[in-house]
Formats: C-alpha cells, structure tokens, sequence
C-alpha cells in the first residue's frame, strides 16, 4: 500500500511540540519508515509550502530563516518521503486548490491520504484518512507474487521521466530510446547484436524466419514449455518434434535429440525453462555434427549464464521476452533477438519492418514486429538496475532452498554449469491443489507454469502424439507449482512460506 503525508502530519513529527500534542502522528511517520513494504510519498505541490512554513517557524523562534537551514530541512524530508506528482488531469477544486492538488498527487500513485485537516477528511471519504485510522487498521501483510507494483514504485522517477521524453516528443516508433536500449543490451550480453522486437513470440518468429525455415521442416524442441516455442514452429508451417526433459532441470534432455533427428531437420529449438539454460555444450555438439542451427528460447532466462556466457550468446540466434512478469519486463509486450552473424542480424534487421532494405523497397516477406519506443525507454530504465535485481532473485532463491531443504519436495536444481534468472522458483509436490488450496487461505499466491504438456494440447493433435510420449514431462506437469518469486521478498515472507508448506 502507498501512503501520501499531509504537510501537518510531517510537521507533527519534526516539531517538538507538536510531536507531544499529536503523538500519533509520530507513530505514523515511524511506522512507515520502518515497514519494507509501504512507500511514503509528499506531493509536490507541498514542497514549497513545507519551505514556507519551516521558514515562518524559523523567523518566529530565531528572528530570521537560515537559506542553509532550510535546505537541509528539505534535504531531510526527501530522503524519507517520495514525490508523487501533481498531474495534468487534477480536478480543481477552488474552494481549496491546495487541497485538490494534494488529492491528485494521492490518486496518481494509488496512495491513501494520511492528514489531520477535517475538510479534506470530510471531503475525500473515499481516499483519506486520520493518523489513528491508520494505526488501528494497518492491512495484514499479504505476499505479492510478482511484485511489479513495488519495483515501479521504487523506480517511478526515471520511468516517469523516460515516459515523458517519449510523449513530449511524440516519437512511439523507432525513436531513439530503441537504438539506446539496443546499445545497452549488447554492453550487457556481449552478443555483437541486439535487436529489440514486438515480444517474445515475435522474436522466435524473426529467429526462424532469418533462418528461411519453410514449411514441413522440422525442429527439435520440448513439451513441457509455453504454447509460443512450439506455435511459432507450427505458424510457420514448420513441424515441432517433441523431446523428453531433464528430470532435473526440466530442460530437453539431450541425450534423446539425436534419434529424433531427419532428413528434414532443420534446428534445435532449446528452452531455458525457469530461467536456466539447457546444456548447451551437448546441444551445440548435436547441431554441429548434423549441420543444425540452434534457436534459444530464453524468454525466461535473460541474464543466466552457461559456462560464463550470458544465454544471449548461446546458439546461433537467441531470444528474450520483456513481457511485465519476466524478471527484466516492460509495461506491455516486448522482446529482443539476439546473435554475433552478421548476416542474420541484417536480415532480423528487415524482416521486423515487413522485409524492408530501405523505405518501400521490401526484399522479404516480413512482419510489423518493432518494439514501440516507450516500452524501449521503460526496459532501458529498468536495465540499469537488473544486475542487481538479478542478484537478488538468487538471494531469494538461495533462502527458498534453506527454508525447504527439510520439507518433502523436489527443489529447484541449477547445474554447476550455469546460473539462472530465476523467472520461477518451482518446486514439485505429490499433492498440488490441496497445497495451493491451503497456500492460498494463508495469503500465499502460488502458480502453475505448465499443467500440460503440448504434446498433448488440442492445437497440437495433428501431430499424432498420445499421452504417455514423454513421460517425465506429464509427470513433472502434474507436480509443478511456482512459488512467489520477485527481489523484492523479504525473509520474513520466505520463512512464512517455508513454515506453512
């Protein structure tokens, strides 16, 4: 929950009379500074009213107001409160404009109203409310799968200020924040190109296209991953053919692609599920010996590693997804391709706007794939931090492991040879509803990534295969369950989960 401080309620609290007159206005602001999981904010139409009246106490007391003494005073509020802007679509209300825009700063980060002022309280019902109120009805804690809210608000100001450059200038496709966040994603994978695209799917689309994968080819690829790794084959026209997984990993095994291989075999299409890389030193072996290519499917795994290599260099083309839940997401669908071939990042280059070499000279069948310029700008403000988010999502991962090693699970392996995003942290359970029935009565949201394999998915009946096929697929779908994973958890909530599974 976001909360916005009136002006009284912070001089409450930096007021040594007033600290004894309205005690509980203290206990808010402590309060707030002391839970992890709420974000304070002042609108900022208050900041100048602050100096003003800091500046009046000043004169009042000292005769005068020290320039130096008020700016630190200022200083002192930001560094524990965020602003919350006014905005645009405020509705004035002229008997109070003050109280209007403070309203607005309130709605505009989905934050309640904490004031003494009657008026506003009598006024907006709906959105304020007094220091006691808040004492006495703080929300029960409850653990957020994902937690986009909570990494939003912790980068608002860049993301609001990278948003605004977009509207201002009115450049939604193509503008410069797409070739910046290209620039930015090659500094970070050390693949020679990146090119941003329309999502996760696309970019597969983009990666098999550039291969001039016809229809009736085939690629190798697993059950037991999203409907979009083995639909984009079959968009195409192409034929996914179906390998078993690692017991472990949940990974395609590759000790069973070779005999899966034919004539028509045109690629291997590996997953990095949950946020790991397949082995890829035995799935590059295969490729190689038979004349292969190999597509990384790393919707899930942006950041991971295999063998020091960042899974944005594994195969001959690799992709990613920014879809909001990914561990590195945007505010809608995105994607990226990935590869260090010249002539594959050219040909990427034009089939993402409809084959184009230059302005209507098409010299492919292409598709609209662009990725728009906001949701560029939003990843390359959220970049910047990833690696530290990225280090954090193995942190939690790594408490998971502690709070679980004793329970009577299947924990998450990740092969010493690689490292993951953690897009997931899975576990495996004899008894999945009964657990995510009880889970969910205790506040603890968990999900389910994949409950049937797509061998045996209606879409894909043509392809002849029957339940059975691949056995450690259908068992692990029925015992897969994701538990909340984000940076952002604490161990508080790692230990409750760890207690009450």
């Amino acid at each position: 929950m976001n909360y916005l401080i009136d002006l009284n309620i912070i001089f409450d609290y930096y007021d040594n009379r007033r600290r004894e007159l309205f005690p509980n206005s203290v206990k808010v602001i402590e309060a707030l500074l002391k839970i992890d999981n709420y974000n304070a904010y002042i609108s900022s139409s208050s900041i100048d009213n602050l100096e003003f009246i800091k500046a009046q106490e000043l004169k009042r007391t000292f005769g005068f107001a020290s320039k130096i003494v008020l700016e630190e005073f200022i200083k002192e509020i930001l560094s524990k409160f965020k602003i919350a802007k006014t905005p645009a679509y405020l509705e004035i209300d002229y008997k109070d404009i003050e109280d209007s825009q403070v309203i607005a700063s309130a709605r505009a980060v989905n934050a309640k109203l904490i004031t003494r002022d009657n008026r506003i309280l009598e006024t907006y019902t709906d959105i304020a409310m007094t220091a006691q109120y808040f004492l006495e009805n703080q929300e029960q804690k409850t653990i957020d799968f994902a937690n986009l809210k909570k990494q939003y608000f912790m980068y608002q100001p860049y993301l609001e200020e990278a948003m605004d450059k977009i509207l201002n200038n009115s450049s939604y496709i193509m503008g410069s924040a797409v070739q910046e966040l290209e620039v930015n994603l090659q500094t970070f994978t050390g693949a020679k190109y990146a090119l941003s695209c329309s999502s996760g799917t696309d970019a597969l689309l983009l990666a098999m296209m550039a291969l001039d994968i016809q229809p009736d080819d085939e690629i190798i690829t697993t059950p037991f991953t999203f409907i979009a790794t083995a639909e984009t084959i079959a968009f195409l026209k192409a034929k996914p053919v179906f390998v078993d997984i690692d017991e472990k990993t949940y990974n395609i095994d590759p000790t069973k692609i070779e005999e899966k291989i034919t004539s028509k075999t045109k690629a291997i299409m590996p997953v990095s599920l949950y946020g790991q890389p397949a082995e890829m030193d035995a799935i590059q072996a295969i490729a190689d010996k038979h004349g292969l290519k190999v597509i990384v499917d790393g919707a899930q795994s942006f950041g991971s590693t295999f063998n020091g290599k960042t899974d944005s260099n594994l195969g001959d083309i690799s992709t990613t997804s920014f879809f909001p839940a990914k561990p590195l997401g945007c505010f809608g669908d995105g994607g990226a391709v990935f590869t260090n071939d010249d002539a594959l990042a050219q040909k990427m280059k034009s089939l993402r706007v409809h084959g184009q070499s230059k302005r209507y000279h098409h010299q492919y069948i292409g598709m609209g794939g662009r990725m728009d310029t906001l949701q560029c700008a939003i990843v390359n403000v959220k970049l910047k931090y990833y690696e530290k988010d990225l280090k954090l999502r193995q942190e939690v991962a790594s408490k998971y492991t502690k709070a679980l090693k004793n329970k009577d699970l299947v924990l998450p392996f990740v092969d010493s040879k690689a490292t993951s995003a953690f897009a997931q942290y899975s576990i495996r359970v004899q008894n999945r509803d009964e657990v995510q029935a009880t889970l969910k009565e205790l506040g603890i949201p968990t999900a389910v990534h994949y409950p049937m394999p797509l061998h045996i998915q209606e879409a894909f009946a043509y392809l002849g295969y029957n339940k059975g096929d691949f056995p450690i697929s259908e068992v692990v779908s029925n015992e897969i369950m994701s538990l909340p994973m984000n940076p952002y958890l604490s161990g508080d909530e790692i230990a409750y989960i760890g207690k009450n599974i």
